[in-house]
Formats: C-alpha cells, sequence, structure tokens
C-alpha cells in the first residue's frame, strides 16, 4: 500500500507491505501507517497531508511473494485530512468575557468586571433576620422573640406583646381536703402543673366500690347504686324427681325441685353437671317461687338415667 501526492500517478510518499488474510467474503482492513507492516519506505508521519491530494494505491501478490498486481488506486478524502489539523495555522483569537462584558453596555476596569461576579450577600425577611448565608431566626409566627438569653429549664412565653424566656411554675401544692368523706373533687388551677397525686381515701360501707358517679366524682358506691349484681354459687343433689323414683324415663323429661335460700322470683339461676356427664343431653332450670328452684331434666338415651348421688353446681344471680 502507497499513499501518492498530487494525482493516482504522483510520487510516492510512503509505502508498506503486510501479510492479510480475508474473510469468507474476501474482505479485510487495515490502519495503514500503523503496526504490523512487514517493510516500509519513508516515515508515515513525514507526510506532507497539507500539500496537495493524496491518493492510496493498493497492489496484491495472492502467493505471498512479491510480484504485486494493482487492486486500484482512490483519492483519500476528508478523514485523513484530520492528521492536518495538528500542524494547521491558529485561527484569530476570540473574545475575551471582559470584552463582551463591555460588549454588553458595561463599563469600567478588568477589576470592575470580576467584581460583579461575586455574590453579594443578600437580606432576608419573614421569621429571619440578617442576611444569607447567615440568617437569625427573629420572630415565631411573626411574633418578636426577646433578646434576653434563656436560663436553663425556661421556656418561650408569649406575654401579649413578645415571646420571653419563662420559667415553668412550681409543681408542689397543698393537701386536697373535702368536707364529703366519699366524694373527691379536684380542679386544676389556671397554670398549675398537675403532676403526682396521692389520694388517701376513708373507708367506704361493706361491699362498696370505688367508682366515678354522673358528675364525674370518684365516690364509694354500693351494688345497687353501680348497678352490677350479686350471685351464689352452689353444688346441689336432689334424691327424687316429680315421677316418684330417682330415674328419668328413657327419651323422656322429669322434672325436680330443690329448695335455694334467697332465691326469688325473677331472679336467673343456671344448674349443670358437676361432672362431665353426657347421658341427657338438656338441663332446664328457673325461680318457681321463693327459696325454690324447679329443674327440667331431659333424657334423649334409648334407656334411662339414675340421678342417685350426681352433683350439680347452681347458679343464682340476684338482680
Amino acid at each position: 500500500m502507497s499513499i501518492l501526492n498530487g494525482s493516482d500517478q504522483g510520487a510516492v510518499q510512503y509505502t508498506e507491505v503486510r501479510n492479510l488474510t480475508t474473510t469468507t467474503l474476501g474482505m479485510y482492513s487495515v490502519a495503514i501507517g500503523g503496526t504490523g507492516a512487514i517493510s516500509s519506505s519513508n516515515n508515515f508521519a513525514t507526510v506532507n497531508w497539507g500539500a496537495g491530494l493524496k491518493y492510496l494505491k493498493v497492489e496484491v501478490d495472492l502467493n505471498g511473494g512479491s510480484n504485486f498486481v494493482s487492486a486500484g488506486t482512490t483519492q483519500l478524502l476528508s478523514v485523513p485530512y484530520a492528521l492536518y489539523a495538528a500542524n494547521a495555522t491558529a485561527g484569530a483569537d476570540g473574545k475575551s468575557a471582559y470584552q463582551i462584558w463591555l460588549d454588553a453596555g458595561n463599563t469600567g476596569s478588568q477589576t470592575d468586571f470580576l467584581n460583579s461576579l461575586k455574590v453579594t450577600a443578600q437580606s432576608v425577611s419573614g421569621d429571619l433576620g440578617g442576611t444569607f448565608p447567615s440568617p437569625s431566626v427573629v420572630k415565631i409566627q411573626g411574633v418578636s422573640i426577646s433578646a434576653i438569653p434563656p436560663s436553663a429549664g425556661q421556656v418561650l412565653q408569649f406575654n401579649g406583646t413578645n415571646w420571653i424566656p419563662t420559667a415553668l411554675p412550681a409543681t408542689t401544692g397543698a393537701d386536697v381536703v373535702t368536707s364529703q368523706p366519699d366524694i373527691i373533687s379536684l380542679t386544676n388551677a389556671s397554670g398549675a402543673a398537675l403532676k403526682n397525686l396521692s389520694i388517701n381515701l376513708k373507708p367506704g360501707t361493706a361491699g362498696a366500690i370505688l367508682m366515678t358517679d354522673v358528675n364525674q366524682q370518684i365516690k364509694w358506691q354500693s351494688a345497687t347504686e353501680t348497678g352490677l349484681v350479686k350471685g351464689k354459687v352452689a353444688e346441689v343433689s336432689f334424691s327424687a324427681l316429680d315421677n316418684g323414683t330417682t330415674k328419668i324415663p328413657a327419651n323422656d323429661v322429669a322434672k325436680a325441685k330443690i329448695t335455694v335460700p334467697g332465691a326469688q322470683v325473677g331472679n336467673s339461676v343456671f344448674l349443670s353437671n358437676a361432672a362431665d356427664e353426657t347421658e341427657y343431653s338438656i338441663i332446664t332450670s328457673w325461680v318457681s317461687g321463693p327459696n325454690e328452684v324447679s329443674i327440667r331434666l331431659a333424657n334423649y338415651q334409648p334407656i334411662p338415667v339414675d340421678i342417685t348421688g350426681r352433683q350439680y353446681k347452681l347458679l343464682l344471680i340476684q338482680n
């Protein structure tokens, strides 16, 4: 491969020989002037790309010898001429930033121009005071903050005009005394801090419960006042049914009555087996008279059930 000057028949300015292998399509690529040449003449770096046209001549010996046959000559166009840029004549200087500043209508020296580029302190507004980059908070919600430095434990308090450092009110106070031993009413004075509260109560009546009443006062209240109920739990048994025996017939029901002191009509009563017994599946009970509870036992077994010796738990709720 040779670089020719001026025309496709021009003088040789550079030549190199390479061993190349083509692709199956007969194509190859090579960087002329690069490494890998078997031999070369002249120096590729000395080619004067700025003087005249340049042509590339390619010759080939398919047998790998020195009997070269021309494969064509073509003119080198734009890209190779980029090598000329390293030796090109420098262009005219562009305008300086200072000159552009002057052309924009400004006047002054270069020092004036440089000073114009500096960022000056900017004032702030709103709740801030001073200038950036170090403003200070001088207001809260538009209300000025006092310049008095605060002491330990103080808080900012609005006095109607400014925010001022203020100490918290004392947390100690006098004992609470009431003329009604069963009622306590506490009132928190304006500005006072309510912290620990200790209350010593006089005992209420037997069975009373400490609760708040409808006026939100703490008060001893009886079970009747609270609407609560009291009940009795007992184990009971009975030796005979209303059929005169101790057996519940197969697939049938039987009744019995037992005495429960304190039971009154209207009370609720619940009865269940004391042990895990499943011979019959339903037990129904109710207060049928003063101190009297009636029981209905349903036997769904195909054989009679004997109640002898059986214990039952009874819960009586006195409303």
